[in-house]
């Protein structure tokens, strides 16, 4: 047996696995005192829902965002501002959405028993990503990001709730105070 028919079949699973978890990323102004925010106000511009993909974004799953986001920024002692001139934050929120593939290869692994997915081509996959912006009101500028990214399941989608809030507390662990 050739080293290939077991080491493929099993790179491939453990690719596509770990792809699957929520990887974050973060990135801000170092020379911003964080302490001086107090309160936020939500952004009145409006993005465009991605027509291409409307079982991940829509009015449902944006209100999921907005809200997970709320009780974060509440969780840090955040106040929500409804006078928009009387916020330190802006805070918006942004969601990107792409088709991503991963080819896959396979020579005589269908040998063992692995199938058609063994036998090589291209695996496509949906990839969402939830970018998260605190924009300083007086100088109008992005002073944090917060970046989420995740494999999209369909069959997952009666959990989009739990897997938003836990990508909007991951993103916001990484808060640099």
């Amino acid at each position: 047996m050739r080293w290939s028919v077991v080491f493929f079949p099993a790179m491939f699973i453990f690719l596509f696995t770990a792809c699957s978890s929520i990887k974050t990323f973060s990135d801000y102004d170092p020379g911003v005192n964080f302490k001086q925010y107090k309160t936020y106000t939500w952004s009145t511009a409006e993005q465009a829902f991605n027509k291409d993909y409307p079982q991940y974004d829509n009015s449902l799953n944006r209100m999921r965002i907005k809200k997970a986001i709320d009780a974060a920024m509440q969780e840090r002692g955040y106040i929500l501002q409804s006078d928009r001139s009387e916020a330190d934050l802006q805070v918006d929120f942004h969601i990107n959405l792409e088709q991503k593939a991963v080819p896959y290869h396979g020579d005589d692994i269908d040998e063992i028993g692995y199938g058609e997915f063994q036998r090589g081509g291209i695996y496509q996959y949906n990839e969402g990503t939830l970018i998260i912006h605190w924009v300083d009101q007086k100088r109008q500028e992005v002073v944090w990001q917060g970046v989420a990214s995740k494999v999209l399941d369909i069959s997952q989608i009666d959990k989009a709730e739990k897997t938003i809030q836990q990508g909007v507390q991951k993103v916001f662990a990484k808060l640099p105070i």
